[in-house]
């Protein structure tokens, strides 16, 4: 056997089942890691939109301070006291990412927001109280009203 064909057979390449294997592999990684990674991304939009909405809500209490009433509060006067929020006209469904001051009258407030997820969220200032409700649903009308804005995050 001349040397050039001694080199030739120490350097055989991958059968078809070792790349197989391997790939199977593979397949079983990605089967267990995308699921968990889809997860938590859709987590952190979650939390994200929440995070927006309480932000919000800071807004709609400092028009509260100063006017004693959510009366009035509208998208105009939501983007002078916080305008990095993406407000929406309100009783609208909100998109991706916007907030709709839904209901805004007197001592009640409402605001709803959707996550990039598809998630709606909402907060609710209480006349009766200091606290704060706040509710989840998968439709927007699960969460327009101040009666379904509840169950908490």
């Amino acid at each position: 056997m001349a040397p050039s064909d001694r080199q030739r057979s120490r350097e055989r390449g991958f059968s078809l089942v070792e790349i197989l294997v391997v790939m199977l592999i593979l397949g079983v990684l990605l089967m267990i890691g995308l699921p968990t990674y889809l997860g938590a991304r859709g987590r952190a939009q979650d939390r994200a939109a929440q995070s927006n909405l309480r932000t919000a809500l800071v807004g709609a209490l400092t028009f509260f301070s100063e006017t004693r009433t959510y009366s009035g509060f509208g998208v105009s006067e939501a983007e002078r006291e916080i305008p990095q929020v993406d407000w929406r006209v309100s009783g609208t469904d909100p998109g991706r990412g916007e907030v709709t001051i839904q209901i805004a009258s007197g001592d009640d407030l409402v605001l709803v927001t959707r996550s990039n997820s598809g998630t709606y969220f909402c907060l609710r200032q209480r006349a009766d109280s200091p606290a704060t409700d706040r509710g989840a649903g998968t439709a927007f009308a699960d969460v327009d009203t101040p009666a379904e804005c509840t169950g908490g995050w």
